[in-house]
């Protein structure tokens, strides 16, 4: 067969074809037309949701910023020191007022259905807050939720640590040494290791456990020397630097 009718059989092909499309859409015209419109809406509600998740990703990174802002502002207990605060940072009278400001903020994120990273950091900065609000319960819990959702993590890491030190404040050494006891044993590098060392060693002469106390202090002075920690840890065993 020569090239061209191979090449004229194939046109007749595809001619045939296209009839055939168009005699299916004649005979078919209300149901091709449905089938069309909801694959255009289709398309257009996902191009909708994502625009509606983006907006709503974007301003739940913004209240995380104000809570954060929030967290870290001074505290001014005199016109002096207000005068002194940098320009555009937050400043409050007292750390009660600020904890509430960031109980406030962290609660509006929440309750926005805010998901991940920022409703991990808005229960990391509540149970915080709750906590220098001296409402214990309600700070373990939070921060507790935290360290559950996101276990190996930066922000469970910290809230582990708070956690630990709320445990130890409220005469609960033993559950704070576990805690300790972890983040000492954490290798990631998020949080200072050090610090969980030199918290075990506190809850372990909490506990009466002098000689588990005394290896950790060890342990500490031998693994970080010129940690801030050791200098802490050097006055519990009479070492000298």
């Amino acid at each position: 067969m020569r090239k061209e009718e191979r090449h004229q059989i194939k046109r007749n092909d595809l001619a045939s074809a296209m009839e055939t499309a168009a005699d299916y859409v004649g005979e078919n015209r209300r149901s091709v037309t449905l089938m069309a419109a909801i694959f255009v809406a289709v398309l257009a509600l996902g191009f909708a949701g994502r625009v509606w998740w983006t907006a709503r990703q974007g301003e739940s990174a913004r209240r995380v910023g104000e809570l954060i802002a929030a967290a870290n502002g001074s505290i001014v207990a005199t016109v002096e020191e207000l005068g002194n605060a940098r320009a555009g940072e937050q400043t409050f009278t007292s750390v009660e007022e600020r904890a509430r400001k960031v109980v406030e903020i962290a609660d509006d994120i929440l309750k926005h259905g805010a998901s991940g990273g920022p409703a991990l950091s808005a229960q990391l900065y509540k149970g915080s807050a709750l906590a220098d609000l001296g409402k214990a319960d309600e700070a373990a819990a939070a921060l507790e939720d935290a360290v559950r959702r996101d276990p190996e993590g930066i922000v469970g890491g910290a809230a582990r640590l708070r956690l630990a030190r709320l445990r130890e404040t409220q005469g609960r050494p033993a559950d704070a040494l576990t805690l300790y006891e972890k983040i000492a044993s954490d290798a990631s590098g998020a949080l200072p290791p050090e610090e969980g060392l030199l918290g075990a060693a506190r809850c372990q002469e909490a506990l009466g456990q002098k000689d588990a106390a005394a290896a950790s202090y060890r342990s500490l002075i031998e693994k970080y020397p010129d940690s801030e920690y050791a200098a802490e840890a050097r006055t519990h065993t009479g070492a000298s630097s």
